[in-house]
């Protein structure tokens, strides 16, 4: 196994957005016998970091569904950014919408109704506590129009709604926008990507850098953002949450995420690798 890339929510991050410790010593038993890992997210670069940091692990870090690479010293390796042509027709459409969305950019996120979105999405109803996922949200701000993001370099949009039929909607009008792609991370959210952005070409940036073979790598996901990265390598691994359409992308089926399911999946392959290395 030459590199191991790993989505983050609803994988690597249990459901209280905390990194279990067997997932922990998984990924530093992994690095031990030195295979890569990669954290390959649609969060913001500041939100995964902080996740990794009190975790106590370095890795190179694919964010905002491969907009941007880090690598283990948080230099940033690539940068792409959306066209602001199509971004303003993306805009367009979720606005049309409504204002439930976050714009990613070079400065930050923005959003219309940063109170909405923290009191609908990202705060739990029990408890009243906001999820740790939001630290990202640290510097949301709003916008008056298109033309606050001239001098800004856009990488995403995430636009949320708890009403299938929005979801639904928004979904069949971006996706006839050629320019762009359009994934999702959960069934509430839709993520809007320049159409040559995706954790799977990511992986081909990256790959040569740390000058390893794709077809000899493994990735780890749970939702459709992740589909580009099964594609790319050999071992293509579904979490058990995952719905059974994504798990048909993958040839093996791990835990789920409550049940530390990248652990399970790193020492699966680990076992083979030392069995291959005794025959």
């Amino acid at each position: 196994m030459a590199l191991i890339a790993i989505d983050m929510d609803g994988t690597l991050v249990n459901g209280k957005n905390g990194i279990p410790m067997e997932n922990i010593e998984s990924i530093r038993a992994a690095q031990k016998e030195g295979i890569h890992v990669v954290i390959s997210t649609g969060r913001m670069y500041e939100s995964a970091k902080e996740a990794l940091d009190e975790a106590g692990l370095t890795c190179p870090i694919v964010c905002l569904n491969g907009s941007q690479i880090y690598d283990y010293e948080a230099k940033i390796l690539h940068n792409d950014s959306m066209d602001k042509e199509i971004f303003a027709k993306a805009l367009s459409i979720c606005e049309a919408e409504n204002k439930t969305f976050i714009i990613s950019t070079s400065e930050g996120s923005f959003t219309k109704c940063r109170d909405t979105l923290y009191d609908e999405f990202f705060t739990d109803k029990q408890t009243g506590k906001t999820h740790k996922v939001t630290a990202t949200l640290r510097k949301v701000r709003n916008y008056s129009s298109i033309e606050d993001f001239n001098n800004l370099d856009v990488y995403k949009i995430l636009f949320l709604s708890n009403n299938e039929e929005v979801i639904s909607r928004i979904r069949l009008k971006l996706m006839q926008e050629e320019n762009l792609l359009i994934t999702s991370s959960s069934s509430n959210n839709v993520e809007i990507n320049a159409a040559n952005v995706s954790k799977g070409a990511a992986l081909l940036k990256l790959a040569p850098i740390l000058g390893v073979d794709l077809n000899e790598s493994m990735a780890i996901g749970d939702s459709f953002n992740d589909v580009s990265m099964f594609n790319r390598v050999g071992f293509p691994v579904a979490m058990g949450n995952a719905k059974e359409e994504l798990k048909g992308h993958c040839t093996f089926v791990t835990k789920t995420n409550e049940e530390a399911g990248v652990a399970h999946a790193i020492y699966h392959f680990l076992d083979q690798k030392q069995k291959l290395k005794q025959s």
